[in-house]
């Protein structure tokens, strides 16, 4: 699941093009994607139907701000969500989280990464890749 702040901005686009990019590699890996942020149904569809046919995955209108407050990503000031990134196992565990700037746009690829490395189960080390071996407890 991930938070940005708003539609029709700069960054925003970026990060869910790159998501729908990778959308069927994350679907081969039993992963589903879901985006959130504070604006309406209108303006997702608006914004959508404009400039982003390709996204297929969902993405909510927290206009109540349920979802932002929930997941500790809600700027009070500006009612906007961070960017936020949650990675949740099919348990409904928690497994990683990063919140960032929102000038600065994640990187897809490492959001890949992560939730390969933490489908192996095992110990993955800071340039860890698929098909890597785990590093083994002694």
């Amino acid at each position: 699941m991930f938070f940005y702040p708003r539609d029709f901005t700069f960054v925003c686009p970026t990060e869910i093009k790159g998501f729908a990019k990778m959308y069927d590699e994350f679907k081969k890996i039993d992963t589903e994607i879901l985006a959130a942020s504070t604006d309406s149904v209108n303006s997702h569809k608006a914004w959508f139907e404009r400039d982003l046919d390709m996204v297929t995955f969902p993405v909510l209108a927290d206009t109540a701000h349920t979802l932002t407050r929930d997941y500790e990503v809600l700027s009070e000031d500006t009612g906007e969500a961070e960017r936020g990134t949650f990675i949740i196992d099919p348990e409904g565990n928690l497994r990683y989280v990063v919140i960032s700037d929102g000038n600065v746009g994640r990187s897809v690829e490492e959001t890949m990464r992560v939730v390969k490395a933490l489908q192996t189960g095992g110990l993955c080390p800071i340039d860890w890749e698929p098909g890597q071996e785990n590093l083994k407890k002694e």
